[in-house]
């Protein structure tokens, strides 16, 4: 008789074992599904930041001003989402101190549409950003702490790389 309660004791722990290693397997899963799902939203919004980003650059050398950054197609040169995003927040703050300079010379009716799209876009990036950081940081969360780290060990789990979000400057400009 102790017999059988030992074993069944023992076949209630082993089934208790492997119940919480497939719940925390299944976490895991979905925050690493949810943060696959933000970097595919990362990838298209930081596509659009540089086109947006290229078409201002295309007006600004319409009205012959130096200095402007030089906007190359950071999506080519196969950049981390991690890289394009610094690349492109540097650009963007270059973008807007030159039109803040030089916007007696710019022609706004062209310009103000691609400034909203480009606020549009920076408020979608954010959120975005954010999205992946709050789930990269769970999972970060979740690798710390026992007994989810060993899940993480044995599953070969990768670590993720969160974003350093900028503070947005602001940058009054006029509309014309």
């Amino acid at each position: 008789m102790i017999y059988l309660i030992i074993g069944i004791s023992v076949i209630l722990i082993i089934l208790i074992g492997v119940i919480l290693v497939l719940v925390y397997k299944n976490k895991y899963n979905f925050l690493y599904i949810k943060v696959n799902e933000a970097d595919n939203n990362l990838d298209i919004l930081l596509q659009k930041k540089e086109e947006i980003l290229l078409k201002i650059v295309n007006i600004l050398e319409d009205a012959k001003i130096k200095d402007i950054p030089e906007v190359i197609k950071l999506k080519s040169m196969r950049i981390s989402h991690h890289d394009l995003y610094q690349e492109l927040a540097t650009m963007t703050t270059e973008i807007w101190k030159l039109i803040d300079d030089y916007e007696d010379k710019l022609d706004f009716k062209k310009l103000d549409t691609l400034i909203d799209k480009l606020n549009e876009n920076e408020n979608d990036l954010r959120a975005a950003l954010k999205y992946y950081n709050d789930n990269g940081e769970k999972i970060e969360l979740l690798a710390h702490k026992f007994p989810t780290n060993l899940i993480k060990i044995f599953s070969h789990y990768q670590d993720i790389e969160t974003y350093k979000i900028e503070k947005k400057e602001s940058f009054e400009i006029l509309k014309h």
